[in-house]
């Protein structure tokens, strides 16, 4: 049994996206938890290429109505994905763990899980955490830039949300997570959005709620008034989702708060910038910035631009109007992959360095 999850540890671990062992062995109880022994046999036999009942039949030495059973339960519990092809019929592949199966169990998590998960985050996950490019970037609070700055499309929440057909929200799993550990913190629960340009996309998945854009945006609004960091896979393109991420909970902040990983999450194109002379000591941004990059020294504010991500919090609070995001100079401009994979290609080079 032990033989089967190491091997899908491996496979999960060849994607981009990691999935290290740890001398505890905690990520083969995950796994455990989550595969039964036939599913875990078939998935490590998998990769990200799509392949069909077929292929995988044949590759397994398996009849192919026993494998279609498998795969579709698999699909159903989160743990691979499955899409159809024009003249091919259904096809498979296996997904990362992060973002990946972890947020597909979402219904379903249960206190033996997320103790679980915390372990194996504070025994090795958050490692892989540090590997550029990062798996998250940050996107800048849209009303905290100045309406004269030209902003890359990428940078805008509503620029995906305009492209979008449909929209959904659900429950942020980080959040369930540390509240099923009895270490939940005051945020908000139902406020991860997910969109597509498919209509109807959400309509008939249980723990998605499907919303209208209107409040789509609203939610975004309402994350920035609870002082939450807007954030999304770290592509240009292939953006189908952004979570409202606080350091007390996300398993991404996280990484930078609880282990000072400066790659846990990709900065924005800006950079926090504070007018002395209006500025009034306040304190209120002090309190509201996720990666404590503010001070208060002789009574104004300072940044220190080693720990800002560019995400707007303190800007969008300042009454006196001393702090706006000021856009990085074309040397220090990092865009982000194009897509997905571009940002796979990039992740595994540096990943074997």
């Amino acid at each position: 049994m032990k033989k089967i999850y190491q091997k899908l540890a491996e496979e999960l671990d060849k994607i981009p996206n990691g999935y290290p062992k740890t001398k505890s062995g905690v990520e083969l109880k995950i796994l455990a938890k989550l595969f039964t022994i036939e599913e875990a046999r078939l998935a490590s036999s998998l990769n990200l290429e799509f392949q069909t009942i077929e292929t995988i039949s044949k590759n397994n030495n398996l009849d192919e109505s026993e494998v279609k059973s498998l795969l579709i339960g698999m699909v159903k519990k989160g743990l691979i994905e499955m899409k159809r092809e024009a003249g091919i019929g259904f096809v498979f592949c296996l997904i990362p763990f992060v973002v990946g199966i972890y947020e597909r169990q979402n219904a379903k998590i249960d206190k033996e899980f997320a103790e679980l998960f915390e372990a194996y985050c504070n025994e090795g996950f958050y490692k892989v955490m540090t590997v550029n490019p990062s798996v998250h970037r940050v996107i800048p609070i849209e009303k905290s830039i100045a309406v004269n700055i030209d902003v890359m499309p990428y940078e805008k929440a509503s620029t995906y949300l305009d492209n979008a057909n449909s929209w959904g929200v659900l429950n942020c799993i980080c959040r369930v997570q540390k509240r099923l550990i009895g270490e939940g913190c005051k945020h908000s629960i139902e406020n991860c959005l997910v969109f597509s340009e498919k209509a109807n996309a959400f309509n008939r998945i249980d723990d998605i709620r499907t919303i209208t854009k209107e409040e789509a945006l609203e939610i975004l609004a309402e994350a920035d008034k609870e002082g939450l960091v807007h954030s999304t896979n770290n592509a240009r393109n292939d953006v189908n989702y952004i979570c409202n991420c606080c350091t007390c909970s996300c398993g991404v902040l996280r990484g930078m708060a609880k282990h000072g990983s400066l790659n846990a999450i990709a900065r924005s194109d800006f950079y926090a910038v504070v007018d002395e002379e209006i500025c009034t000591g306040c304190e209120i941004c002090i309190d509201r910035c996720q990666f404590n990059a503010l001070e208060i020294v002789d009574g104004v504010c300072k940044v220190d631009t080693t720990f800002c991500f560019g995400c707007g919090l303190c800007v969008t609070t300042c009454a006196s109007g001393a702090i706006t995001l000021q856009q990085k100079n074309s040397e220090e401009l990092t865009p982000p992959p194009l897509n997905d994979e571009e940002w796979r290609i990039k992740r595994e080079a540096s990943r074997k360095k």
